[in-house]
């Protein structure tokens, strides 16, 4: 029998509100994100460098939602998103690796 000893990973969730933001630098991997808005849709994109990793379209009647990847998703240089803060007015970004390491 073996014993669940916790993770040596560390978590950490960061909070964005602006349109365009470097979420974390350096080597990271994305667990999940939440997103909130208004009755609008939208267009959340996190990006690795110039390469577009995540593209999630949040509905018109959605208000909130969060999303966990069935892995971890690996950003090699960073972590950044990009959404129209009409739509979305915040995302919060759950995450380990990077400058947290």
């Amino acid at each position: 029998m073996s014993i669940y000893a916790g993770s040596s990973i560390d978590g950490v969730a960061t909070n964005v509100t602006t349109e365009t933001k470097t979420v974390q630098s350096g080597r990271t991997r994305v667990y999940g994100v939440h997103v909130s808005g208004p009755n609008q849709a939208g267009v959340l994109e996190l990006s690795d460098g110039s390469t577009s990793k995540v593209k999630l379209n949040k509905g018109a009647h959605i208000h909130d939602m969060t999303i966990n990847f069935p892995t971890p998703i690996l950003f090699k240089t960073d972590v950044y998103a990009t959404f129209t803060t009409e739509q979305i007015t915040a995302i919060t970004v759950f995450h380990s690796g990077g400058t947290n390491s």
